[in-house]
This record gives structure tokens, C-alpha cells and sequence, in this order.
């Protein structure tokens, strides 16, 4: 019996969890709209002058259109791709953690297994990039030992 997480569920699991996020950010950066096209008494109630909401408006948006990008990149990965190398659209098992090399997502649960978004930006994947089944990664100090991927 095959006891590998099928990546069809991480992945769906991912996508489901930035769909949130994007949710939640569109949620605020559409009230803080309405608190800067409001009177300046909302504004000045609210503890923040109009030029500081102005900022944290733009850098909500900003992270949103990263977030965006972000679920475009999981949706453009094919869950039935197998990789005996480690790459984009990869799950890595190690002896420490399980990753989704796709984007970075907090762990997400897959059948009773935290499952960690690794982005190919991050600096731990230059440590695993191309490596495969029996080899180890280290990383800040820590070993990581390679027991699959797929």
C-alpha cells in the first residue's frame, strides 16, 4: 500500500488556504478603502492620520497582488507530475518535516500530516534543489535526510 500523501490533497489544501488569505486581505483592504474615502473624523477617531492609512492601504494591496501571483503559481501546478529530483510542484519527505515545494504557505494538515509551502525563493530550497531520494540537505545548522520524492 502506497502511504505517500497524494499530492492532488496537498495541493488542493494549499490553493483552499491562499483562497482564505486572499479573502481576508480583500476583506481589509476594502475597509480601509472606505475608512480614506470617509470624512476625516473616521480617520482621526480611528487613531491614524489619513497619510498612514493611505500607506498601510497601498502595502495591502501590494500583498495582495503577491498573494494573487501566489495562487496562480498553484494553480499552474500538475499534481499527477512525478519528480525523483527536487523541484517546483515537488512533495519532500525528510526525517524532520513534509514540504510542497510551490509557494510559501504556513503548514497546512493532509490526512493528519503538516505539510510545509516552500517557495522556490526561499533560501532552504537552494540547499534541496536537484537533490532526490538518500541525500541530505543542510540547512541553519540543521540536516535534513531526503526519504522521497514525488
Amino acid at each position: 500500500m502506497d502511504s505517500r500523501l497524494p499530492k492532488s490533497s496537498i495541493l488542493h489544501a494549499c490553493i483552499i488556504k491562499q483562497q482564505l488569505t486572499i479573502s481576508d486581505f480583500e476583506k481589509e483592504v476594502n475597509r480601509l478603502k472606505s475608512e480614506v474615502t470617509t470624512h476625516d473624523e473616521s480617520a482621526s477617531q480611528s487613531g491614524r492620520g489619513a497619510s498612514e492609512q493611505n500607506e498601510l492601504l497601498v502595502r495591502m494591496e501590494h500583498e495582495l497582488l503577491f498573494l494573487r501571483n501566489e495562487l496562480r503559481i498553484l494553480e499552474s501546478i500538475d499534481p499527477d507530475q512525478v519528480n525523483e529530483r527536487i523541484q517546483e510542484g515537488s512533495v519532500v519527505v525528510t526525517d524532520h518535516r513534509v514540504f510542497f515545494v510551490s509557494t510559501s504557505i504556513e503548514a497546512v494538515e493532509v490526512n493528519g500530516v503538516s505539510v510545509f509551502g516552500l517557495s522556490t525563493h526561499a533560501p532552504i530550497y537552494s540547499a534541496m534543489k536537484g537533490k532526490q531520494i538518500g541525500q541530505w540537505i543542510e540547512f541553519n545548522g540543521l540536516r535534513y535526510q531526503i526519504l522521497d520524492v514525488y
